[in-house]
């Protein structure tokens, strides 16, 4: 099973084998999310929360 190491506490991360670039997925050490940012080698980056649409302006 294919890993990457989370840039917030250096665990090694493992993602599925038809995962792709985009995917989130969570850090089992941490807990941080994990945005998959390159396939080969495994490549993770703390994803960023989309804040959500203010429609009361």
């Amino acid at each position: 099973m294919p890993r990457g190491t989370c840039p917030e506490c250096d665990a090694e991360v493992q993602v599925d084998e038809d995962t792709d670039k985009g995917d989130v997925v969570e850090c089992s050490d941490c807990g941080t999310h994990l945005e998959v940012v390159g396939l080969d080698p495994i490549e993770l980056d703390v994803a960023v929360e989309e804040e959500e649409e203010d429609w009361t302006e």
